[in-house]
């Protein structure tokens, strides 16, 4: 009896031992008292947030259609099928091949276009105003070519966030859902009117966790560029 009490003790005293031998681990290894994940995943979420409130839609397709009528435009029947974004409520930005801009209108899934030419290329997105073009005969033979989609980043979405870093940085960081616990700054390498960064400056004794990241961005002349932009939290 007295060797089975004994026994019974000494596995007590290892289940112990290994308890508080995985409790240490714990603390040694995962650190809970490390603020460093919290500020990574809340530099991750800061993106994630950034991309959604900025990013927009572009679809962009060419067309070929030979207009010889007495109208100066004509428009086509765009097929809503072809396009994941839809055409409904969008606009567009059409150019001819050599590159030169044409006056044209979405309305609903008809779009506009100034006569003069055979080959344009267009691009539909909320980024873009569509012209007054009115009037028009239609067109029913044309051919399309492939269609390309995409997220990009809108340049006005960027400038309408510049200006409430400004103008209300706290209602901001709620959209964005940064953490409370931290302040958060955007800064573009190549749009100095889109940089988001406090205007004293960091104070030097906080330390700063930043990321790169190269995003398209499109604006309302239809260019697209690749930008650098840097989100810091700290």
């Amino acid at each position: 009896m007295r060797s089975k009490k004994g026994a019974a003790h000494f596995e007590m005293i290892i289940g112990f031992v290994f308890f508080i031998g995985f409790i240490f681990f714990l603390f040694l290894f995962l650190s809970p008292w490390d603020s460093s994940s919290l500020q990574v995943s809340a530099l991750s979420g800061l993106y994630n947030s950034f991309e959604e409130m900025a990013c927009t839609n572009l679809s962009s397709v060419f067309v070929e259609a030979n207009y010889t009528g007495a109208a100066s435009c004509f428009y086509i029947e765009l097929p809503e099928e072809i396009f994941r974004y839809g055409v409904q409520d969008e606009s567009s930005f059409v150019t001819r091949l050599g590159g030169v801009s044409i006056d044209s209108g979405l309305t609903g899934g008809d779009l506009n276009l100034n006569s003069g030419g055979d080959f344009f290329r267009v691009a539909i997105s909320p980024e873009f105003s569509d012209e007054n073009v009115n009037s028009c005969d239609n067109l029913s033979n044309f051919e399309l070519g492939g269609v390309v989609e995409l997220r990009i980043f809108s340049y006005s979405a960027l400038i309408d966030m510049n200006n409430s870093y400004y103008s209300d940085y706290n209602g901001l960081k709620r959209d964005l859902r940064v953490p409370d616990v931290f302040d958060f700054a955007i800064v573009p390498e190549g749009m100095p009117e889109i940089v988001m960064s406090p205007v004293d400056g960091v104070p030097d004794d906080l330390e700063i966790l930043a990321k790169d990241y190269v995003i398209k961005v499109l604006k309302s002349d239809g260019s697209v560029s690749n930008e650098r932009f840097s989100l810091r939290i700290w």
